[in-house]
C-alpha cells in the first residue's frame, strides 16, 4: 500500500483581491504548492479563495 511519505498532503487557503491573484499563486508555486481550485465570490473584500496542496515533508 502507500506509506505517510507519499500519501501525506498538507493544504492552505489564501484569500485574494485580484491585484494580489498572480503574484501570490506564483510566491505559493515557487514554494511546491498546486493550486486545486479557486472559489469566486465577487461581493466579498477579497473575492478569491484559492485552496492549494502539496506533498508534506517525511517525517523521522
Amino acid at each position: 500500500m502507500f506509506d505517510d511519505a507519499t500519501s501525506a498532503w498538507e493544504y492552505r487557503v489564501e484569500q485574494l483581491s485580484s491585484v494580489q491573484l498572480s503574484n501570490q499563486l506564483n510566491f505559493l508555486g515557487k514554494e511546491g504548492w498546486e493550486l486545486v481550485t479557486v472559489l469566486h465570490n465577487p461581493d466579498a473584500e477579497y473575492p478569491y479563495e484559492c485552496i492549494c496542496k502539496r506533498r508534506r515533508a517525511a517525517r523521522y
